[in-house]
């Protein structure tokens, strides 16, 4: 505990005794070992040891009970409340022990645990005293120090106009329709694809990127690094490795920004990095959002016009998600949007009660349409899950996709998916952007399962389908629970739209949830969720690919996988349709109507971008390998890059 004397404060510990805490270390390597790692160090998810834990847990702010009941409610992640509480008083002793807490005579208790958790070796109780004093922190807070970049490249001109060659965003153009101009490898080869060169990244856990390249070389992220590989060869050139100097809650990373010379990503405490693209070094490093209380930067931003533009992730912690402009040299804020209106905005009606913890975040990544200068921002859903007591209405602007004014943030127009969600449907992947039979259309992909498109001048919706299994749709979360498709976790990935033929592609996992009802309880940096989600089992999990005509919503065909596919689709001039499932297949299909012409297991599972480029003439096809998340079949997967081309 922590208690005041004499003007300083005086850390004790809960107590708890070596015999509990072996007995954790048991339950530890049967239910949490594989996500967070055998010795506590992270890997699918957060470090539960060191650092990382003392940042989170140790600095006073949080109860004993907050901590133990953040195991005992919220965790294993896929099963929930399966543990018992003998079991989840054992794991928090030996978690308590492997920080370097005191070994005690007595077995830790609930009633031990009604004070706060104390403070960590690792986070000295002057450290409380600092972080409890003095008035609040404002976000975001500008770099430090800025550097100039070595290089110049991309400028606009070649966003405006992506090189055939090049894959220049998360999803290859600011449209976002992630179709790639190439047909070197076409429905007629694609059965001689062969892998071309491996790389292994050296770490473990949730693998989104989408390779950016280029003129030949390539950038990829990890969790927390960027690396930049020969595109041909997969030859590291450099590496950096950010090390969060914030609390990290969902360890992720969609990918990066190329603009100007400079490498963008956001990082999972909240801070927004430039990188020199030429040599890895640090330029600058803006502080968006405070990790302490669960914001993090997850999707790949986008970079235009001189401007980087980014969001916050983490509106399962209650965050109130915004979308920012930065100055793409310096790092200084150039406009902010709030996803969850704040009080005097005309849309704080929406929300019936306070919207300080509202959620809005988002995900993935973005579109631009440089004509009308407008961004187009897919975001989240609102917090608490599963639970509307506090926010009664529509809850603008979440679950929805936002057009923003590029140069002034301000909302042009939005359409918006799910009103009020009560599910966790996100539209949390990117919208597709383009043209067909004289109408700007838009096509969104919502978690909720149904494929929208959408008119972009009169912003009338042209059709909607649904793309994966919907039953029980209208069914709400309940102390009992029901079952309800789509589940909670899908839909990484938005639609791709090929000129081919006219047609829109989309992907899906196919998991149900039962979700539960229960009163929300927030702490600053943990879930804030007004109950829970149970997935089913992996026997009940699968996967889709569908084609769609781009301006009826028709399918055109449908393939049915075993596994969940949570990968991007990418469709080719070569008449291809690539992607990957999460049983660890990258697939290669015939565009025309579904039939998978090349089949690779890579070991492991496939939940990213798959982007084609070509050097020196040749085509090639990057793979992202050894996604290791929370909702992996397999979460001991090593992220692992493999680049294919032609016999």
């Amino acid at each position: 505990m922590i208690c005041q004397a004499a003007g300083a404060l005086q850390v004790t510990s809960p107590p708890f005794n070596a015999s509990q805490a072996a007995a954790g270390r048991l339950v530890y390597a049967r239910a949490c070992g594989i996500c967070h790692g055998s010795n506590l160090q992270g890997g699918a998810a957060v470090a539960l040891a060191g650092s990382a834990f003392a940042k989170t847990w140790g600095d006073g702010r949080h109860q004993g009970m907050d901590f133990f009941d953040a195991i005992a409610k919220q965790m294993p992640k896929n099963a929930p409340g399966s543990l018992s509480a003998a079991d989840n008083l054992a794991l928090t002793a030996f978690i308590l022990d492997s920080n370097g807490y005191a070994v005690g005579a007595e077995p830790l208790t609930l009633a031990g645990l009604a004070g706060a958790l104390p403070v960590s070796p690792q986070a000295p109780a002057a450290a409380v005293s600092a972080a409890s004093s003095g008035p609040p922190a404002v976000f975001p807070q500008p770099p430090p120090t800025v550097l100039p970049a070595s290089g110049s490249a991309p400028q606009d001109a070649q966003l405006l106009h992506v090189p055939d060659a090049d894959w220049l965003t998360y999803n290859r153009t600011l449209a976002g329709d992630r179709y790639s101009p190439l047909a070197q490898i076409n429905a007629g080869n694609a059965h001689r694809l062969q892998v071309k060169c491996i790389a292994q990244l050296g770490e473990m856990g949730s693998f989104e990127t989408s390779p950016i390249v280029l003129d030949g070389q390539m950038f990829v992220t990890t969790a927390h690094k960027v690396l930049a590989l020969d595109a041909a060869t997969c030859a590291v050139r450099w590496s950096y490795n950010y090390v969060p100097v914030d609390p990290e809650h969902l360890p992720g990373n969609r990918g990066v920004a190329l603009y100007a010379g400079r490498v963008f990503r956001g990082t999972t405490d909240g801070h927004l990095i430039a990188l020199d693209a030429l040599t890895g070094k640090l330029l600058w490093d803006a502080r968006v959002a405070d990790g302490a209380l669960g914001y993090e930067i997850t999707g790949a931003p986008v970079a235009f016009d001189g401007k980087v533009f980014t969001g916050d992730a983490g509106a399962d912690t209650g965050i109130r998600g915004r979308i920012y402009a930065f100055d793409a040299a310096t790092g200084a804020l150039v406009w902010a949007f709030d996803i969850v209106p704040r009080p005097g905005d005309p849309a704080a009606a929406t929300w019936g009660g306070s919207t300080d913890k509202g959620g809005g975040a988002t995900w993935s990544s973005m579109a631009i349409d440089p004509v009308r200068g407008l961004l187009f921002v897919p975001t989240g859903n609102p917090a608490p899950d599963f639970n509307d007591a506090s926010r009664g209405g529509d809850n603008l602007y979440t679950d929805s996709v936002v057009a923003l004014d590029l140069a002034t943030g301000k909302l042009s127009w939005f359409v918006q998916q799910v009103p009020h969600d009560m599910h966790d449907w996100d539209t949390a992947a990117a919208p597709a952007l383009f043209s067909r039979g004289g109408l700007n259309v838009m096509a969104v992909a919502s978690k909720n399962g149904l494929l929208y498109q959408y008119d972009r001048d009169s912003h009338q919706t042209l059709s909607q389908a649904p793309f994966t299994t919907r039953s029980n749709v209208e069914a709400l979360p309940s102390a009992a629970g029901v079952h309800v498709c789509p589940g909670a976790l899908g839909q990484y990935n938005g639609p791709a739209f090929s000129p081919l033929d006219g047609r829109v592609f989309v992907a899906a996992a196919d998991r149900c949830n039962v979700l539960t009802r229960a009163e929300p309880h927030y702490v600053p940096g943990g879930v804030y969720f007004g109950g829970m989600f149970r997935m089913d089992p992996p026997a009940l999990q699968s996967g889709w690919i569908k084609a769609f005509d781009a301006l009826s919503g028709h399918e055109v065909w449908s393939v049915h996988r075993k596994d969940p596919v949570l990968a991007a689709v990418t469709p080719t001039a070569g008449g291809l349709l690539l992607t990957g499932d999460m049983g660890g297949s990258f697939l290669a299909l015939d565009a025309r109507d579904g039939r998978v012409l090349y089949e690779f297991a890579t070991g492991g599972p496939v939940a990213a971008g798959i982007s084609v480029y070509a050097v020196a003439g040749r085509e090639y096809i990057a793979v992202p390998s050894g996604s290791s998340s929370r909702d992996a079949a397999s979460a001991t997967a090593a992220a692992t890059l493999i680049v294919f081309s032609l016999q």
